[in-house]
């Protein structure tokens, strides 16, 4: 009776670890930023590579900022976003962990001043146009 119990948990235990590894390996990351003030815009999906230069991205009328996503050095599994506010208030560039075995799935992360990101690795490789906003052409900016 305890050897199915055991093998089915180490399956379960094997599979979960498999999926997290995918996750993180993605390059296509899906950015949801908040500028998490008072009746500012709602947040802007962002669609990010991972490795790619800063971009400038325009996040409503009155926010602009800089930021690009990294895998830390030394560990795969782990992605951070440097990010720079450029609009309203020009803030110093600060990183930002957002994919990590100890973070779960689109759990929000904050900056110093307040910016809140969340990412969401892209499974489908369909992206809602109207939706999320592609850096491609965005301008390349300096953190």
């Amino acid at each position: 009776m305890h050897k199915p119990i055991l093998f089915t948990a180490t399956c379960v235990a094997i599979v979960g670890v498999a999926f997290a590894q995918v996750e993180a390996s993605s390059s296509t990351i899906i950015l949801d930023v908040d500028t998490a003030r008072y009746a500012a815009p709602a947040s802007q999906r962002v669609i990010l590579q991972v490795g790619d230069q800063p971009r400038h991205i325009t996040i409503g009328a009155q926010d602009e900022i800089c930021v690009q996503l990294q895998r830390v050095a030394g560990n795969s599994e782990i992605i951070s976003a440097r990010v720079r506010a450029l609009r309203p208030q020009l803030q110093d560039a600060a990183e930002v962990r957002l994919i990590a075995p100890d973070i779960s799935p689109g759990t929000y992360r904050s900056t110093p001043w307040g910016l809140l990101l969340r990412a969401l690795p892209d499974k489908t490789g369909n992206f809602e146009v109207s939706k999320a906003l592609g850096t491609d052409n965005a301008p390349i900016c300096t953190l």
